[in-house]
């Protein structure tokens, strides 16, 4: 292991008395690039644990020359970088990063594969709050399973892998923490052909159950799979688009996300496309459906559109980063664009799916992989993602009872607004929590173009000339909040 030294760049620290938002940005200056980053994790002092996964080029840059793990301690309150340790290691693709389940320091897993012996091995080992790590215990996995794994699950006393075996088949197994296999069960492509999860979950505890997601293009079925306690397919569930909405069809990027609510209920959060009548396109955007685990009937559907968030002439493309359920049984959704629009949103619902607040986080780094979602021990929300070609590492943490926040960098709003360059007509959408009493615009003289106090859902933009305007917005308690908007 070896200490690197990183530059930070903070764009935005917001120190409010209810709330705070803010994001970082860590520059890899040292020459290496990202391959990979599976989560975070909130360690015992509730400041925030990053890895990530990086690779350096030979000098014609055609061939990994090294490999290994950056881990990054970031402060909760300011999101400044306290540590970092690099732990050298072979080719991976995915590991497994959570606090022990004993309570006493942390739990590094991962599945290493050795392409100079074509063998496989597993790694276990412990660390503690200052990123001293253990030499741990190496498990052979040649007999086992080929090539990277895809997904772990930490239980009380044992760990869930899922890996590929090169033919197309999925093996999954249990092992011990002491690196014991317990369970070992291979499904064939032809049993379950459409594996597109993003994580293994908790499916029931009593009995124990999980689930995976995946998705038929041919058909825009969206699939999940059940498995139980001894790893064995116990339901395979097939979704059509919503009944009540035959033109709105699920739409994978990559994203279809499961969270169980409860022993009853459940929550699917997609990406969908929405058609009119005569099959052209009318809609894109996100959907979370509160579900019936046994007869999978949709109970009730949010719908996200992403005209809000997208803009410009590039094809938006929707991306669930996760849904997940608090303690008090509210529901955070995040989801962004992947077509390069640096934007996304996050919203808070309560249990029967009513959005309680919304933030539209604009004009961020265009990350390119935004990969877990983690709510917090104080209740908030954090991300994290990285950008593969910059190469850099963001961190977005938001708290859970969102006030206004003051513009620093990022701009973060309690509305959207849509479209942008626009030609007559500005439609604006605000957060429930939030209430506007005013709108005014103002010319590049600073001049007061339009006003108005009523019907502020849009913004009358005709017989005005060309070019780039200030709009003001006026929140009841006499926050304001300023954008740039161009009228064509």
């Amino acid at each position: 292991m070896k200490r690197i030294t990183l530059f930070l760049v903070i764009l935005m620290a917001c120190h409010l008395t209810k709330a705070q938002s803010y994001a970082s940005l860590v520059d890899y200056s040292f020459g290496w690039y990202i391959q990979y980053m599976e989560n975070f994790v909130e360690l015992q002092d509730g400041n925030i644990l990053t890895c990530t996964r990086l690779f350096n080029l030979d000098d014609a840059g055609h061939y990994t020359t090294d490999h290994g793990y950056c881990f990054l301690k970031l402060n909760r309150e300011d999101a400044s970088i306290m540590d970092s340790v690099f732990v050298p290691d072979n080719y991976t693709n995915c590991y497994l990063l959570e606090p022990h389940p004993s309570q006493k320091g942390y739990l590094f897993i991962n599945q290493v594969y050795d392409s100079l012996t074509g063998s496989n091995f597993m790694k276990i080992r412990n660390f503690n709050d200052d990123l001293v790590f253990e030499d741990g215990i190496c498990v052979p996995l040649t007999d086992t399973v080929y090539g990277g794994t895809d997904h772990f699950l930490l239980e009380e006393e044992s760990f869930i892998m899922e890996s590929g075996d090169g033919n197309g088949s999925h093996v999954f197994q249990r092992f011990g923490l002491d690196g014991t296999l317990k369970d070992r069960v291979v499904y064939p492509d032809s049993v379950c052909p459409y594996w597109e999860s993003s994580e293994i979950k908790v499916w029931k505890d009593n009995p124990r159950e999980y689930v995976f997601t995946g998705y038929k293009g041919s058909t825009r079925h969206c699939f999940f799979y059940v498995l139980d306690s001894l790893l064995n397919l116990r339901e395979t569930i097939a979704l059509e688009h919503t009944p009540q909405y035959p033109n709105v069809w699920f739409k994978h990027h990559g994203s279809n996300t499961v969270e169980a609510l409860d022993e009853s209920t459940y929550l699917l959060a997609t990406p969908f496309e929405k058609y009119y009548v005569n099959g052209t396109l009318h809609q894109k955007g996100v959907q979370v459906t509160k579900r019936d685990k046994a007869t999978h009937t949709n109970l009730k559907t949010v719908y996200f559109p992403f005209h809000v968030i997208s803009v410009g002439k590039r094809s938006a493309s929707p991306y669930v980063v996760d849904v997940r359920q608090t303690e008090e049984g509210h529901i955070y959704i995040a989801y962004g664009d992947l077509s390069g629009l640096n934007r996304f949103s996050v919203a808070l619902l309560d249990s029967e799916l009513n959005i309680l607040w919304q933030n539209y986080y604009l004009n961020l780094v265009e990350w390119d992989h935004m990969c877990h979602m983690e709510i917090l021990g104080d209740g908030g929300l954090g991300m994290v993602g990285f950008n593969s070609s910059r190469p850099i590492v963001f961190a977005l943490f938001v708290n859970n009872d969102y006030d206004a926040l003051e513009e620093q960098g990022i701009i973060v709003r309690p509305y959207a607004y849509w479209p942008n360059p626009a030609q007559d007509e500005l439609h604006l959408q605000y957060s429930p929590d939030v209430k506007p009493t005013q709108i005014e615009l103002y010319d590049l003289q600073g001049r007061l173009v339009r006003s108005q106090r009523n019907g502020l859902e849009s913004l009358n933009l005709q017989g005005l000339s060309s070019g780039t305007y200030t709009m003001r917005i006026t929140l009841e308690g006499g926050k304001v909040f300023s954008d740039k908007v161009v009228k064509n």
